[in-house]
């Protein structure tokens, strides 16, 4: 959970990302929106509701309660005071979708850890770090603000 801390999330949106198998990167939340559209991605969850891209539907596990809302309470605070020019488009703000997804991403990597399972929400959860906005996926890829 220390992994939240100094994380500068969604302060390199738009600049340039080094080439990396599996992620399309775009510049702009614009570019952003006509991929999804025309590219066959889907966005990344963001609700407790929502199916696991990778693991499909896994259990809730009643032991990570605690550290659950740990975990959320940190990503809370850091996320509180998102307002950046880079989440809006026209007449679409996604200040929400966007800390919504980082904190499923960041929920999901725990319970991943805690099952065992392989690490899908590994590379997320770094493009997160690194400032970026992993914001949809399709088979094998990842589309990166």
């Amino acid at each position: 959970m220390q992994r939240t801390a100094g994380i500068g999330f969604f302060s390199r949106l738009g600049e340039t990302l080094p080439a990396t198998a599996g992620v399309v990167a775009v510049r702009s939340l614009a570019e952003a929106l006509r991929t999804i559209d025309t590219g066959g991605f889907e966005w990344m969850p963001t609700t407790l509701g929502d199916s696991d891209p990778f693991h499909g539907a896994l259990p809730r596990t009643p032991e990570l309660a605690d550290a659950r809302r740990e975990l959320n309470r940190r990503l809370m605070r850091a996320l509180s005071a998102l307002d950046l020019p880079a989440l809006r488009c026209g007449a679409h703000d996604l200040h929400l979708v966007a800390r919504d997804g980082a904190m499923f991403a960041f929920r999901q990597r725990l319970l991943e850890t805690h099952l065992g399972l392989p690490a899908h929400w590994e590379p997320v959860l770094a493009l997160y770090e690194r400032g970026h906005w992993p914001l949809a996926h399709a088979p094998g890829r990842l589309l990166v603000l």
